[in-house]
């Protein structure tokens, strides 16, 4: 009686941590000892916890594994971008190319050890593997919290994103329910059929290989980006925009600024003395945009006058010229040349140099065509494919394509 009690006094302690997390976004001195504490129980009582609590705790990280999994897998060039960014904080960037296979090795082993977990297949090594899985992370997201040298982990790929200290935090409570599996990783129930186990290994890494490449040579499966499918890139009943002007007293000197549907104009007294000194505008608008910097060759941004326009705006994003092969880069060519005739309206983002993009055009015979420029991030975030294809209607986001999926030209100018 006395250990069950112990037993979900431990799981009632974890399960409240992992609801504090959403509370304690930053660094809190209390939360952290509370955790601390909590592996501290957990190491001095695992041989006496109850099997139930046992089986839950299993369940628990094999589920948040799987997750983990799954959500990354959806989206492996976005797990790609965020192990680039820790090479390039960590002064690795000779490992960058090899971004990609780590992110789908890393994926499959997180998703495989959470169904081998769930399944109760080599329990006992995937305990010891978890182990050491989880401390080298906990070192990681520890110097994240101290440091920020990323604002986050993406262990959770963009379906949801949380702080650094948050992210510690999370390790932390794993490692408490890691822990325990370790310790009593003799006691789970092996199977008899070695054939069974592993196949179900093989069966299980291999197939959720074969599901990140497809997401990998495709758009995801599921969008977690701001820039999915039938997402509005402007607010659906936008404000006016209100205009400030300013005026100078001829005679006096003092200035006063009145919003412009305010100004006396009719007053010819006031217009006698007063002079325009200067106006301004404030869009209330612009923080509800769903939108990033697109910078002309006037330097100014154009993102409000792309995104806005009222009928389709095609919009093709290439965030790496030097990466766009023969067979898309045709398509572009091709596309623009059709829709010039048809009066379509086509612009292009892309994060290169001008002289390297400039390159780009002149080598593939692409016709004139308005070309902004945008952070790479950003035009990666907007769509997972090199060159990319996105259709934008009225300030909404209507479809998106694949470089390897690019629709017949005929049919989407003839729609």
């Amino acid at each position: 009686m006395k250990n069950k009690i112990i037993s979900w006094i431990f799981l009632s302690l974890t399960i409240l941590g992992a609801y504090a997390i959403s509370i304690f976004d930053g660094y809190n001195l209390l939360f952290l000892l509370f955790l601390i504490i909590n592996i501290g129980f957990i190491g001095y009582f695992a041989p006496k916890i109850d099997k139930t609590v046992l089986s839950v705790s299993r369940i628990l990280v094999g589920v948040l594994f799987v997750y983990s999994g799954i959500v990354k897998g959806i989206d492996p060039l976005g797990t790609q971008f965020k192990i680039e960014d820790y090479f390039y904080a960590y002064g690795m960037d000779w490992a960058a190319p090899y971004a990609l296979i780590l992110s789908v090795l890393l994926n499959a082993v997180e998703f495989s050890m959470g169904a081998l977990l769930l399944f109760r297949v080599k329990t006992k090594y995937v305990s010891i593997l978890s182990l050491i899985m989880m401390l080298l992370f906990t070192v990681t997201t520890l110097y994240d919290a101290l440091y920020s040298p990323v604002p986050d982990c993406g262990c959770f790929g963009d379906a949801l994103i949380i702080s650094n200290w948050q992210t510690f935090y999370k390790n932390l409570i794993i490692n408490a329910l890691v822990i325990l599996l370790f310790v009593r990783r003799k006691d789970f129930s092996v199977y008899k059929s070695k054939v069974l186990e592993y196949s179900a290994l093989l069966g299980i890494v291999f197939g959720f290989i074969f599901f990140e490449s497809y997401n990998i040579n495709n758009l995801p499966m599921i969008d977690f980006r701001s820039w999915k499918v039938d997402s509005r890139l402007l607010p659906a009943n936008p404000e006016p925009i209100k205009y400030y002007l300013t005026y100078k007293n001829k005679k006096t000197g003092d200035t006063k600024e009145y919003i412009s549907k305010e100004l006396p104009w009719q007053d010819s007294v006031f217009m006698a003395d007063w002079k325009w000194l200067s106006s301004r505008e404030i869009d209330p608008n612009i923080s509800e945009m769903n939108t990033f910097p697109m910078i002309g060759e006037d330097g100014a941004d154009h993102s409000k006058e792309i995104v806005s326009y009222q009928g389709d705006t095609y919009i093709f994003i290439i965030y790496s010229v030097a990466k766009v092969k023969d067979k898309p880069a045709q398509y572009i060519k091709s596309f623009i040349d059709i829709a010039e005739q048809v009066g379509y309206r086509v612009v292009m983002l892309n994060s290169d140099l001008p002289e390297d993009y400039q390159k780009f055009i002149d080598e593939n015979n692409i016709a004139d065509i308005k070309i902004y420029n945008s952070d790479d991030t950003a035009l990666k975030a907007a769509i997972r494919s090199n060159p990319g294809l996105i259709i934008v209607r009225d300030g909404k986001v209507v479809a998106k394509y694949h470089h390897n999926n690019f629709p017949d030209i005929s049919k989407l100018i003839n729609k």
